[in-house]
């Protein structure tokens, strides 16, 4: 069946059979391989109709594919439906990757991608696939000859931030780069990755729908430290504050042709992070080294000011999303019409009224019932869900704030719930409580610690196909390295140990497709509990202050250490929000943060 999909990528495989190409490959990528991306750069959605924010997409002459993760299979079905577009699951039993698939199908065919628009990394891994006359074309472009109708570049003004938010300046983070730099045998630091720009000049931006990032580059050397920025998106005090350091300002395309550095420079730089078409044009006359960028730029561990801004941006935001429970209740309860989409937009109306917020951090995920089995679903702003007194509604969202980014989720009891409801979101709380209450050794990593939250979970012989944990930064992306939790081990991918001063998201959950979905997420900090002569021990402190739903738990599930971490918890969120309330909103959160026994 033809549908504007599949009419779209037949235009783009005429271009193909005029390059004599095989294969060609798009990414879900800008030239920073950033996780979420400027409208301009999404020609996968265009030539698909897959909006999620991961996944690859391979056209051959005859056949398409798109390889996307578990977080996505449901949406992925749904929105390739008559586009010819065949989807692989990824990590799924049977499916190959697309570098086995491309190893086993094409190894001697001609594929095609967009250099500015691939990592040097997967370049590279590409280039390993094709042999015996096979070959990778990384100069090709065709999103500029067959997207009609092509979004412009956004390109905003930055903003300079104060200490006061930052906690330290300009010149003292690029005096840590530099360190880095020297302790890893580099002249230079080619920076690709937004959020480490952002960081290390203290700016913000807004060229990327929820990240406070302009596109940009940044290159820093005992000789000079130069930003490569849209020529309009500089203001004044940037200007002044980069030009009292000794530091310079470029225009964003310059980094190509402005480096100036002397003949075969070792330049450091992150091959998952630079793309290939600058990786090549950077090497032609330089040494490249490759280092993992968040070893360079050390924004994982907050300093003490960012630390204080989330605490209390934290408490503002729990407020909100409190009273949001309370009101969305309320109203449906009271036979109000309200849908997915309308709740989802009063979440983000509500943050918008607290001083300092900026915007969400990612897209609200507000989902009812069956579609809350839709780990990333987004509801559409028509023929939405309707709201109704009874099952599950998952509200997962989170802010922006000049000084912190939140990310919290809440599977709320909107009505009567069968037992197997309260098991199901009883077991996830479980796994949730235990991982904020861990105590470990300095030393240990988010692989050692998963298996904390899913022990409950997997002991009923179930799982979530998604990581239990990201690291988040501070008034930067939601989602930031290098930390996580997860329990596969990944040779390429491993954990650092965690630090105190890290903070990570804690978000099992139970998704049954077709019935409901269930995920409880908080953001802990990794605070220092004790040293002694065993080492250093380490815990979480809660960043996220908001009520569980007392509707849904069943106390005989929980064991006594589980209790006492969740009674600890509510009497922490009561007293930290109950300035905000009044009236019968404060008798219910009161009500809300009573402690529960079994």
């Amino acid at each position: 069946m033809d549908n504007i999909y599949s009419k779209r990528i037949d235009a783009l495989r005429e271009l193909m059979e005029r390059d004599g190409l095989d294969y060609y490959i798009v990414y879900t990528s800008d030239s920073h391989m950033s996780e979420y991306i400027d409208d301009y750069y999404k020609f996968r959605d265009y030539l698909s109709g897959f909006t999620g924010s991961a996944g690859t997409l391979l056209i051959g002459k005859r056949e398409a594919f798109l390889w996307t993760d578990g977080r996505y299979f449901l949406q992925a079905e749904r929105e390739l439906d008559g586009s010819g577009i065949k989807l692989l699951k990824q990590e799924e039993k049977n499916v190959p990757s697309l570098t086995e698939y491309l190893k086993t199908y094409a190894s001697e065919s001609t594929i095609g991608v967009d250099g500015s628009h691939i990592s040097e990394r997967m370049y590279e891994e590409l280039l390993s696939t094709v042999k015996n006359g096979g070959r990778v074309d990384n100069s090709l472009d065709y999103a500029g000859e067959v997207w009609e109708d092509r979004p412009k570049k956004t390109r905003n003004r930055v903003s300079l931030l104060k200490n006061s938010i930052a906690g330290k300046t300009m010149d003292e983070k690029i005096g840590m780069v530099l360190e880095k730099m020297k302790e890893y045998g580099g002249d230079g630091v080619i920076l690709t990755e937004l959020a480490d720009i952002m960081w290390l000049f203290n700016i913000r931006g807004s060229d990327i729908k929820y990240t406070p990032a302009a596109y940009s580059y940044a290159f820093v050397s005992n000789q000079k430290t130069i930003l490569f920025l849209d020529r309009n998106a500089a203001c004044n005090e940037l200007y002044a504050v980069m030009s009292a350091c000794g530091n310079t300002i470029r225009p964003y395309e310059d980094i190509y042709t402005n480096l100036n550095f002397p003949e075969r420079a070792r330049i450091i730089c992150d091959k998952n992070y630079i793309n290939s078409s600058l990786y090549c044009a950077l090497s032609e006359n330089n040494e490249m080294i490759d280092v993992d960028h968040t070893r360079i730029v050390e924004k994982a561990v907050k300093n003490k000011t960012e630390i204080k801004n989330s605490i209390k941006y934290h408490v503002l935001d729990g407020m909100a999303v409190t009273k949001w429970i309370f009101d969305i209740k309320k109203r449906v309860k009271a036979g109000e019409e309200c849908d997915e989409y309308t709740a989802a937009r009063y979440i983000d109306e509500l943050r918008s009224e607290i001083h300092g917020n900026s915007g969400p951090s990612f897209e609200t995920i507000c989902a009812c019932q069956e579609n809350a089995a839709i780990v990333h679903y987004a509801p559409p702003a028509d023929n939405s869900k309707k709201l109704v007194p009874e099952g599950f509604l998952l509200l997962d969202s989170g802010g922006q704030y000049n000084g912190a980014t939140t990310d919290v989720t809440r599977t709320i009891a909107m009505g009567p719930l069968t037992d197997e409801m309260k098991e199901d979101y009883t077991t996830v709380l479980k796994g949730h409580l235990r991982l904020m209450g861990l105590v470990f050794l300095k030393g240990c990593t988010g692989e050692n610690l998963d298996l904390a939250a899913r022990a409950p979970i997997w002991e009923r012989f179930i799982d979530y196909r998604h990581g239990t944990g990201h690291g988040v930064g501070s008034f930067l992306g939601v989602h930031e390295g290098p930390q996580a939790f997860r329990y596969r081990i990944i040779p390429d991918r491993l954990q650092p140990e965690l630090e105190a001063g890290m903070i990570t998201s804690d978000e099992p959950g139970i998704y049954l497709e077709g019935k409901y979905g269930i995920r409880i997420e908080n953001l802990l900090l990794c605070v220092e509990k004790k040293k002694n002569e065993w080492g250093t021990f380490l815990g979480f402190e809660p960043l996220t202050l908001v009520p569980y739903e007392r509707e849904a738990i069943l106390p005989q599930l929980l064991t006594g250490d589980e209790l006492n971490i969740l009674n600890s918890y509510h009497s922490r969120v009561y007293d930290a929000l109950k300035d905000g309330f009044t009236g019968d909103e404060l008798t219910e959160l009161k009500e809300a943060c009573l402690p529960i026994y079994n």
